[in-house]
């Protein structure tokens, strides 16, 4: 608050101030209760003391706090920072901070004392002028802050560029799906009782043409693989160029795998029954932001529909862990135990169209930062058996290693590449079986032999490897390659691939473990047809022994129960048995040393969340690793597909797994009730729809010279070309924008609604198995937000550096003129008698100008 009349023992005021004082001294009296408050609200004091306060409670907000984390507080070590506002008594986004009532109160309080200070203190006139506007441009200014924020609404929308629309005739009409273009997207169709599958492949966002009349130019290609009930093939899409749509072929040539199909059939279309297309992937929706102001929501749907029905979940925390036991959760060894803070949130139905309106689910927990992980716990005595040894190998110098084996578990029966594994003999035998090497037994019935090979050596990993006679026949075999354990549906079961050389020529044997899996194939296939055994010559009879397998040491588990034995297999040496004890150091050979931490017989497989300890956390991650605690107290015997009431966070809810942008996960949870019923869920955002539809034309790389070769360093900016839809008139196709421009620096508003470059999809390798590498610039993400009440800012701040620029050169000339003018009429007066001539400088005489 500026001050402009402070008071003055020279002051004579003049009638226009009387009447002034007069009226406020008469407004006083009338007020007399309410004295105390207009003096209060006038006092410059008070208002430093509520500037002081928001600045603090500002700075705290933004900045955090810093408070002393050790004895040392000379040291930078002994200090620590936080944000308060993410503490658990308060559970804030900075959004949320500078919306709660403190804050407001502040704000009113400033604006009240600004009022009427300025109403009380400061006369209007021509000289105070200045001091009004900068006080109305505050004023406006926080009005137009009010407005900015109480209706503030900002998030993401993910655009894809293309979709592949499909069509294939059937006998009742064409049968229509789509897959967004994406490589990896799946999707399939059935049609006449015939399953088609569609998987996009690979996807060229600059592909060269080089044929017709647009030689030369660049287009959006997309390569599409399709398996019909006939035959496979890849069909060739360019974006807005359908007349260069072809398919290409897979041939039996080495050299060539694949041919443009117009050069093997004459015809660019080997089904012309199939019609693919790629067409726009408009998003009508964005997701608000968690980080502004929380919109935690529930998705929930039937199986088999493709709409989300949404529950809002009010009052979900977001940076801290809430747990109601430390049982729910694994954590760490040596980290901070997880306090003890249960919160159990309602999540009603609050749409009519929910699939269970009568269902109320409850947030029993929530974790910021946690994975999924499997916890093996020992069972009852009634638990099945289920073997589980946790054991360390050190060495005399003192180095270990850890780890943890399942017997019945084909992937964690084994470690280190198959050198140390974890077995249950049920009998005697068995036990003796398993301190003999791997081995092939072989029959020959028609010779009457029969014999026993111990299986040193695979042409997988050795191809020099030669072949071997069956003395006294014509066949002649090597062992290819060994697999332990194999999961099936019905158990596990081991494989010993044989390449086999017989009068009925060559081919592979899969010899089982169990005889009745056995079966040969020829060179033309790669994986055993299901059935029964189909042996190619069946005058030769085999059976894999895996005895100890590939393993240097194996553990053994029975036949007693808690009984335990090592048996060790190490190259050129005798096969040892030693009894083990849990919790006994036990010297194996080779300067190795055996020590079993703990045994469970029947261990119980439990499936927690693993709570990441804070100091390993990424930063930057948000809340992509949060999950809830989901349950149903009314419903006893829900179950969930994961095994878990445990759900993660998804960013992004999408209808089904062929519409998944890339990087980002679809992979709903079925909860069964204990009624029967079923429902899908997914713990993501809430959504808000948006004016109108947005589709991306082009994403555009402006890069330094050179171009992009990997470097985000090499970007110089990021534009998304997109176009925003209309209804066509009468209710036809949608009609579209003429591309605009979107860029990091270059918003653009459309709709009472500003859009600017928020991600991209840059290019990456395949990322696992069966993934497939991409080029990048199939989507972009766009933020969205409103801008109301920003015009009232600007206004205010207009107004208040206005009254500024008056305050500070155009008062002080107004001043200056009328001091001026006071002191040439005191010297027309002094020259025509009226007033004493002057005892000193004229310089020296006090005048105060008002």
């Amino acid at each position: 608050m500026i001050d402009s009349n402070p008071p003055s023992k020279t002051r004579s005021p003049g009638p226009s101030g009387d009447g002034q004082a007069s009226a406020i001294r008469t407004a006083r009296g009338g007020f007399a209760p309410f004295r105390w408050v207009l003096d209060l609200f006038s006092s410059v004091r008070f208002g430093i003391v509520l500037l002081a306060l928001l600045f603090v409670y500002s700075s705290i907000g933004s900045a955090g706090i810093i408070y002393p984390d050790g004895p040392n507080i000379f040291s930078a070590d002994g200090w620590a920072h936080d944000q308060l506002r993410q503490w658990r008594p308060f559970e804030m986004t900075e959004f949320e901070w500078f919306h709660w009532w403190p804050f407001n109160l502040l704000i009113g309080l400033i604006c009240l004392n600004l009022t009427v200070t300025t109403v009380r203190r400061i006369r209007l006139n021509v000289v105070n002028l200045g001091v009004w506007m900068i006080h109305t441009g505050i004023i406006v200014l926080c009005v137009g802050s009010v407005i900015y924020f109480g209706t503030k609404v900002e998030g993401d929308a993910p655009v894809a560029r293309r979709q592949v629309t499909i069509e294939v005739d059937g006998p009742n009409g064409p049968v229509r799906g789509s897959v967004l273009a994406m490589p990896g997207n799946r999707t399939n169709l059935t049609v006449d009782g015939q399953v088609w599958n569609f998987e996009v492949t690979t996807i060229d966002p600059a592909w060269s043409i080089l044929t017709g009349d647009d030689a030369g130019e660049r287009a959006y290609s997309v390569n599409v693989m399709v398996q019909g009930p006939e035959r496979r093939f890849i069909r060739q899409l360019i974006d807005g160029r359908p007349q260069y749509t072809e398919d290409l072929v897979f041939t039996n040539d080495p050299q060539q795998p694949m041919k443009r199909a117009v050069k093997e059939t004459g015809n660019p279309i080997i089904e012309p029954g199939l019609r693919l297309a790629l067409a726009y992937a408009p998003t009508t929706e964005f997701y608000l932001r968690n980080d502004l102001q929380k919109a935690w929501t529930l998705y929930l749907r039937r199986p088999g529909e493709t709409d989300w029905v949404e529950r809002p979940i009010r009052g979900l925390p977001l940076y801290n862990d809430y747990i109601a036991s430390r049982d729910e959760v694994i954590q760490a060894p040596g980290s901070t135990p997880l306090p003890i803070d249960p919160i159990d949130i309602s999540v009603p139905a609050v749409d009519p169209s929910d699939p269970l309106p009568d269902v109320e689910f409850r947030v029993t927990a929530y974790l910021r930062y946690a994975m999924m992980r499997s916890q093996i716990m020992p069972g009852g005595a009634t638990a099945p058996l289920n073997p589980a040894v946790w054991v360390t190998l050190s060495t005399a110098d003192g180095r270990s290693s850890d780890y943890r084996l399942v017997a019945f578990d084909g992937e964690s029966s084994r470690a280190d590449n198959g050198l140390l594994a974890f077995r249950w003999a049920s009998t005697s035998e068995q036990l003796e079986a398993l301190m003999n090497p791997p081995m092939l037994e072989i029959e020959v019935p028609g010779k009457g032999i029969r014999t026993t090979v111990p299986i040193t050596g695979a042409a997988a990993a050795d191809p020099s490897l030669p072949m071997s006679a069956v003395e006294g026949t014509d066949f002649r075999f090597r062992v290819y390659s060994v697999q332990d354990d194999v999961a099936l549906a019905s158990g596990t079961t081991s494989v010993c691939i044989v390449e086999m050389e017989t009068p009925k020529g060559r081919f592979r044997r899969w010899v089982f473990d169990d005889p009745t899996l056995t079966r040969d194939l020829d060179d033309q296939a790669s994986a055993p047809a299901h059935g029964g055994s189909t042996l190619i010559d069946d005058g030769i009879v085999m059976r894999y022994l895996p005895g100890r397998g590939s393993a240097i040491l194996t553990i053994v588990a029975g036949p007693e129960p808690n009984r335990l034995t090592a048996i060790t297999g190490f190259p050129n040496e005798v096969s040892r048995r030693l009894d083990v004890q849990p919790g006994q150091n036990v010297d194996i050979g080779r300067g190795l040393f055996l020590r079993v931490t703990d045994y469970m017989p029947r261990a119980t497989m439990a499936i927690k969340p693993l709570v990441v300890p804070r100091e390993q956390r990424q930063r930057d991650v948000g809340e992509h690793f949060a999950r809830i605690k989901l349950e149903v107290p009314s419903s006893p015997g829900t179950t969930y597909s994961q095994g878990s009431p445990w759900i993660g966070y998804s960013k992004y809810v999408f209808q089904d797994a062929a519409d998944v942008l890339r990087r980002y996960d679809f992979d709903p949870v079925t909860m069964a009730l204990g009624d029967g019923r079923k429902v899908e869920l997914m713990f993501s955002r809430q959504r808000l729809p948006l004016p109108s539809p947005i589709a991306l034309q082009e994403f555009v790389l402006t890069t330094h010279a050179g171009g992009f070769s990997g470097s985000t360093m090499e970007i110089r900016n990021y534009t998304s070309l997109v176009r925003f839809g209309s209804p066509g008139p009468n209710g036809g196709p949608e009609e579209w924008s003429e591309p605009i421009a979107v860029s990091v620096n270059q918003p653009v508003e459309h709709g009472g609604l500003s859009y600017f470059q928020a991600q991209w999809d840059p290019p990456d390798d395949a990322r696992a198995a069966g993934d497939r590498a991409s080029a990048g610039l199939n989507y972009t993400v766009l933020g969205v937000g409103n801008r109301h009440g920003v015009v009232i800012q600007l206004l205010g701040c207009i107004i208040a550096v206005i009254g500024m620029i008056y305050a500070f050169y155009v008062k002080p000339a107004i001043k200056r003129r009328r001091q001026l003018a006071v002191l040439a009429q005191v010297e027309a007066m002094r020259a025509d008698g009226r007033l004493p001539a002057r005892p000193t400088a004229a310089s020296d005489v006090p005048v105060e100008v008002n």
